[in-house]
């Protein structure tokens, strides 16, 4: 199975949408998908796929829930509706991991991770596992200063970058139908060689529908085929920041 993880490093900018439009697109395919809640003090999953409490096995392993043949499993199945997760971060990273690994998953093609946004416990844990990241975006200042840093992140860990998903790029005009751009900024990170697989709009069907009925599945695939490894950088910043990592550990 591959693991694919749609993540950002900036919250609102549509992970959860991207991950589970990108989940059915691939079922619909004929793929055998799993999708993984990672944000584990955020769930959306539950609220897109369907509030379906989880199964558990004789032997204690979780029994996904399944919607339109995807098999998914988040924390929000686990705990109440409101209720807040106030656990240790070391609980946290080992929780986002059991959810994954102690999940009775049968056989998959592949599995899509939804991340929390920055670089949380569950972040920290799992984003070093992936086989592939999906990066999403908004095109403004503040978003890119934040999406730069975990495509640093992806460059540290050697992990392959499909490209990047660019949402709420514009809306249409009711009245004529003429896209009008949400924001003035446009920040894909062509300079670093990643590609960028679609422009979303900011759409009031997705918004309602929750997922993204034509989202670019076929592109995706395609640039798993070419992905972007992104060469390390050395430097005295790197030493210090592996310096720095060895003193916490």
């Amino acid at each position: 199975m591959k693991k694919i993880g749609v993540v950002s490093g900036k919250g609102g900018v549509g992970k959860t949408t991207v991950s589970a439009s990108l989940a059915l697109g691939l079922a619909r395919r004929g793929y055998r998908v799993g999708l993984v809640d990672l944000d584990l003090t955020g769930s959306n999953i539950p609220d897109v796929l369907g509030r379906r409490e989880l199964g558990v096995s004789d032997n204690d392993m979780l029994i996904p829930s399944e919607h339109d043949n995807i098999k998914y499993v988040s924390l929000g199945q686990i705990i109440g509706d409101g209720d807040p997760v106030l656990w240790d971060p070391k609980d946290v990273r080992s929780a986002a991991r059991q959810l994954f690994e102690r999940t009775l998953w049968g056989e998959l093609d592949y599995v899509v991770f939804d991340f929390p946004p920055g670089f949380e416990a569950e972040t920290l844990e799992m984003l070093p596992l992936m086989d592939y990241v999906l990066i999403v975006t908004v095109p403004s200042a503040l978003s890119r200063s934040k999406v730069e840093r975990m495509v640093e992140a992806c460059r540290e860990y050697q992990i392959p970058i499909i490209g990047v998903v660019e949402n709420m790029v514009y809306m249409r005009c009711p009245s004529c139908g003429a896209p009008i751009k949400v924001f003035n900024e446009d920040h894909g990170f062509e300079e670093h060689g990643i590609p960028t697989i679609a422009r979303i709009p900011l759409d009031p069907t997705i918004a309602s529908r929750k997922v993204i009925e034509d989202f670019p599945v076929d592109k995706v695939l395609e640039a798993m085929k070419r992905p972007i490894i992104l060469q390390r950088k050395p430097g005295v910043k790197r030493k210090l920041l592996e310096l720095l990592l060895r003193v916490i550990a």
